[in-house]
């Protein structure tokens, strides 16, 4: 499929409308890769997009029309992951009142993704390698080995919890996922985005508040934000009013940008204010000025 119209897919718009050299650093890789079945590791911290980055490469490549299987390797107990991964044969054990396919004989065709393979026990990861790497497993219970054919997609935060030899088995192709924080000039992008499938808008004065957090939870937290702030506001345009606190590491974000006092004081009264949903009285009280002074201030750094 040529890259245009690969690109037009809905799950890759959120990337390929990027503005960040290191995400269209990354996607230059991904459109190399999408058509070759190599095993690709993805690495980046929690909600960076790593989820959402795997279903896109197996929906633009030659698999899409074969299953996208995900595993949570953090979610699965350990005493159940061979089960859930490899199935049983009946009578394998009590409840084992008939045959279960496994998750890799579920995938056939299509891709397997290990989401957080590091959470993986040593002993499962040896086990793991071996279907891989032999591309053929053994349901437990039995004695028939069952090929299994699907692209291995991996994610982890880090590589250091994984076993070298899996390690060197997953990740022929490694895409590193950059953080939210490290593009930044993404946000009013991904904002948009996550608002546009609502039907939603937003006002400058959010946008920019927006563009002024740090971002800790990457991009699963503005989704979230943007979320909340969709249930609260009751118009079509969100507001700093109808944002959720951002702002718990104010000195260390201001240390590290090294604001100005005027910036500062800005910034605090604008989420005084969103706090108060704009009740001015209640504002001035809580910063402990009068009702005029708060909105000269207002008036002064153009707060909305």
């Amino acid at each position: 499929m040529p890259a245009a119209k690969r690109r037009r897919n809905p799950l890759l718009k959120d990337f390929v409308r990027t503005r960040s050299g290191a995400m269209r650093a990354l996607l230059q890789t991904v459109e190399k890769v999408l058509d070759h079945d190599v095993n690709i590791l993805l690495l980046g911290e929690s909600g960076s997009g790593k989820d959402h980055l795997a279903e896109a490469i197996h929906a633009c490549g030659r698999r899409r029309e074969r299953p996208f299987v995900r595993i949570d390797c953090a979610s699965i107990p350990p005493e159940l992951f061979e089960s859930e991964l490899f199935g049983y044969e009946k009578g394998t054990f009590t409840d084992a009142q008939s045959r279960k396919l496994g998750r890799l004989e579920l995938v056939q065709g299509g891709t397997v993704y290990f989401d957080d393979i590091a959470a993986l026990a040593p002993n499962l990861q040896a086990k793991l390698l071996r279907a891989i790497q032999e591309k053929r497993f053994t349901r437990l219970g039995g004695n028939q080995g069952v090929d299994f054919d699907a692209r291995v997609i991996t994610s982890a935060a880090d590589a250091a919890s994984l076993r070298r030899d899996l390690l060197y088995r997953v990740n022929v192709v490694t895409l590193a996922v950059p953080s939210l924080r490290e593009r930044a000039e993404d946000v009013p992008q991904l904002a948009r985005s996550f608002l546009a499938r609502r039907k939603r808008g937003i006002d400058p004065g959010a946008m920019t508040i927006l563009q002024q957090h740090h971002w800790p939870g990457n991009v699963r937290e503005l989704r979230n934000v943007i979320d909340r702030a969709v249930l609260v506001e009751e118009t079509d345009v969100i507001t700093p009013q109808s944002l959720p606190p951002l702002d718990a590491d104010l000195a260390a974000t201001a240390a590290r940008q090294l604001w100005t006092i005027d910036q500062l004081e800005a910034r605090y009264i604008r989420e005084i204010l969103r706090q108060t949903r704009g009740n001015y009285s209640k504002a001035a009280g809580i910063l402990g000025i009068n009702r005029k002074t708060l909105l000269e201030k207002r008036r002064k750094y153009g707060i909305e």
